[in-house]
C-alpha cells in the first residue's frame, strides 16, 4: 500500500508517506511554505511526499487523516444539521449525524470515505481518531513488541488523554479522560497567564521553571487540578474557561485571585512568574507520575510509549526515564500533533495488512528533503557568493567551532519535528560561557533565559550526564542532569538547574553529525557541541539551500557548512 498521512487540524500541518508499511518521507508544511506554525492544508508537503517516491496522486491507496470527525457528530444531533443542509456537501456529515446517535455510544476509532471512480481505482480517505494517531506514531516507531501507551495533550475529538496497551502490533484502549479535563489545557492556561502564547509557547514555561521555586504556588496548582491514586484526573472548572471557545482567556477571575494578575506580554518576567512556572511544572510532573504508576500496575509491562503534546515536555520525559516505574521509555521525535500524519498513515497501513513494526530498532527522524551539490552550487551562484569546496565538511566545521565560530550546519535529509537534530542545525562551542548569550543576541533573537541543547556522542553520554551508559536520547526529547564535574566544562549548554536537553548522536543513525562531534572532540577533548535549530526567531527551520544562505546572511552566523560547500564571513 501507498499511504499518505495528513495532519490538518490545529497548528503545524504536515504530511507523511508510508509505503508497504515503511515510513519513507515526512514534512511539516511550514518548512515549504515558510510560514511558522503553518495551519494551511499541506499541499506542498503532500507533493513532496509524492515527488520523493516518484508517485502520482492516483498511485495512493489511502489518504489517512489524523482526526476522526465522525466522533464529533456521533453522540448527539447538532443544531442546523437536522433537515436541510446549507449546501449539498454537508450531507457527508448530516446523514451520519442522523444515524450514528441512534446506534448508542459507539467506540469509533476510524471512519472511511470511499469515492468510486468510473474505470479507476477507488479513492479512499480514512479518518483516524486523534489519540489513536498519536499512539500509533509512538508505538509503531518505538521498536517495542509490547508496551504501555499513554497519549496526553490539550484535546482530541473528545478525549484529552488515552491509556492503551500495544501487543504484537495491535493497539487496545484501556481508558480515556474526556475534555475539558486536560493536563495539556492546564499547562496551556498557565502559559497564557504568564504572558506567552498558549498551544505554542509551553516550552518557554518549561525553561522558565528552572529559575523558580515551586513551593510558593504549588498548593494553588493543586487546587486547579487533581489526580487520584487510581490515575483519575480532573480540573476544578470554576477556575477555567478553556472549554468556552467563544470567551477570551483560559482562566477565570477566580484563578486570577489565586495566582495573581496575568502578565502582559510587554512586561518583564519577575520572580513570581518564574515561581508560577516552577509550580506548574512540578505539579504536572507529580500528576503524570501518579498516572504512570497506575498504568504500570494495570499493564504489568516494562516499556512505555509516551506521546501527545504533553510529551514535548522534555524535563518530565527525563525524570520519567531515570525515576519512573517503566524500565524503558520511548518518546517519538514528533509527539505533537504534526506527528499525527505519521501515526495515521502507519495505523492505516497496519489495518491494510502491511507490517509496520521497526523490529527492535527505533525509527529515523531524517525523513525530509535532501539537496545535492549541484543544487547547492546553483544557490551560491544565484546569490553571487564566493565559497570553498571542502573534502571533509565535518573536519572543517569542527575546526571553526573550536575557534569559537557560530556555524550553520546543513547536511543530508531534513529532520521531521520541531527540533533540529544535526541536519539543519546551528552549532557552537559549549565550552565558552558567553556562547549562549552570543547566539541569543545575534542569531536567535529570543529571550535570554532559554537554554540551548548539548549534542553528545552516544558513547560518551555517561561521562557528561547523570544517566546510564546505555541511555539514548536520539531526538533531544529528554532532559538529564549534567554531571557536576562537567558543568564548568560545557557551561553554554547547562541550564539554570544544572540540566541539559541533550541529544545522543549515534554513528550509524547520523554519521555526518557524529563525525563532526568526534572531530571536535579530537581538537578539544570535549565530545559535545551546542546544537540549536537553524532558523531565526519567528521563522521555520531552513529547508532549502536558499533558505540556509538567507538565514546566514541576515544573522550573526559566522560560517555555513552546506554539503561540501563552506561560506565564511570576514
Amino acid at each position: 500500500m501507498n499511504v499518505i498521512g495528513i495532519h490538518n487540524t490545529g497548528i503545524l500541518s504536515s504530511a507523511a508517506l508510508v509505503r508497504d508499511g515503511r515510513l519513507e518521507f515526512g514534512c511539516a508544511e511550514e518548512r515549504l511554505d515558510r510560514r511558522k506554525y503553518s495551519k494551511y492544508y499541506p499541499h506542498k508537503a503532500i507533493k513532496a511526499c509524492l515527488d520523493h517516491a516518484g508517485l502520482a496522486m492516483r498511485d495512493v491507496d489511502c489518504f489517512a487523516i489524523g482526526w476522526n470527525p465522525a466522533i464529533n457528530i456521533a453522540g448527539r444531533y447538532r443544531a442546523g444539521l437536522s433537515e436541510w443542509p446549507a449546501h449539498p456537501g454537508e450531507r457527508f456529515y448530516a446523514n451520519p449525524n442522523h444515524l450514528l446517535p441512534l446506534m448508542g455510544d459507539l467506540p469509533l476509532v476510524a471512519t472511511d470515505q470511499v469515492f468510486h471512480v468510473d474505470g479507476g481505482k477507488p479513492v479512499t480517505i480514512t479518518y483516524v481518531a486523534h489519540h489513536l494517531a498519536h499512539l500509533a506514531n509512538a508505538y509503531y516507531l518505538s521498536g517495542f513488541e509490547d508496551a504501555a501507551l499513554l497519549s496526553c495533550d490539550g484535546y482530541g475529538e473528545r478525549a484529552s488523554m488515552v491509556w492503551a496497551v500495544g501487543r504484537g502490533g495491535r493497539i487496545e484502549t484501556l481508558r480515556t479522560v474526556a475534555f475539558p479535563h486536560s493536563i495539556g489545557a492546564f499547562y496551556s492556561a498557565v502559559t497564557e497567564h504568564l504572558g506567552f502564547r498558549p498551544d505554542l509557547d509551553e516550552w518557554k514555561v518549561m525553561g522558565a521553571a528552572a529559575y523558580g521555586e515551586p513551593s510558593r504556588y504549588l498548593e494553588a496548582m493543586r487546587r486547579l487540578a487533581t489526580v487520584q491514586a487510581d490515575g483519575e484526573f480532573a480540573l476544578d472548572l470554576a477556575y477555567f474557561n478553556h472549554f468556552d471557545f467563544d470567551t477570551a482567556g483560559m482562566l477565570t477571575p477566580a484563578a486570577t485571585q489565586l495566582l495573581g494578575a496575568r502578565r502582559r506580554d510587554d512586561e518583564p518576567l519577575e520572580q513570581r512568574h518564574y515561581d508560577l512556572a516552577a509550580a506548574a511544572q512540578a505539579h504536572v510532573e507529580n500528576m503524570l507520575f501518579a498516572i504512570l504508576r497506575r498504568l504500570k500496575q494495570e499493564t504489568g509491562l516494562d516499556a512505555l510509549c509516551f506521546t501527545g503534546g504533553v510529551a514535548m515536555n522534555s524535563v518530565f520525559n527525563g525524570r520519567a526515564t531515570l525515576d519512573g516505574p517503566f524500565a524503558r521509555v520511548y518518546v517519538p521525535f514528533a509527539p505533537d500533533d504534526s506527528g499525527n500524519s505519521i501515526g495515521a498513515a502507519l495505523w492505516a497501513a497496519h489495518r491494510g495488512g502491511d507490517p509496520v513494526a521497526v523490529n527492535g530498532g527505533q525509527a529515523t527522524p531524517y525523513l525530509g528533503t535532501a539537496h545535492g551539490d549541484a543544487e547547492i552550487r546553483a544557490a551560491m551562484e544565484r546569490f553571487k557568493l564566493p565559497c570553498t569546496v571542502v573534502d571533509n565538511p565535518a573536519e572543517a566545521a569542527a575546526l571553526l567551532l573550536a575557534e569559537g565560530r557560530i556555524v550553520g550546519w546543513f547536511q543530508g535529509r531534513m529532520e521531521f519535528g520541531q527540533r533540529a537534530l544535526g541536519a539543519r542545525s546551528i552549532l557552537a562551542d559549549p565550552r565558552r560561557a558567553d556562547m549562549k548569550d552570543r547566539i541569543n543576541a545575534a542569531v536567535k533573537f529570543r529571550e535570554a533565559f532559554r537554554p540551548f541543547a548539548p549534542a553528545v556522542l552516544a558513547e560518551a553520554v555517561a561521562d557528561y550526564f547523570a544517566a546510564p551508559a546505555e541511555a539514548r536520547v536520539p531526538y533531544m526529547e529528554k532532559v538529564f542532569p549534567v554531571r557536576t564535574d562537567k558543568r564548568d566544562v560545557i557551561p553554554a549548554v547547562v541550564h539554570a538547574d544544572g540540566t541539559g536537553r541533550l541529544q545522543t548522536v549515534d554513528a550509524q543513525a547520523q554519521p555526518d553529525f557524529h563525525a563532526l562531534i568526534r572531530a571536535f572532540a579530537r581538537l578539544t577533548g570535549v565530545p559535545v557541541v551546542l546544537n540549536t535549530s537553524f532558523n531565526l526567531n519567528g521563522e521555520p527551520i531552513v529547508e532549502s539551500p536558499a533558505d540556509a544562505v538567507r538565514t546566514f546572511m541576515t544573522s550573526g552566523l559566522e560560517a555555513l557548512v552546506i554539503g561540501r560547500h563552506l561560506l565564511r564571513k570576514p
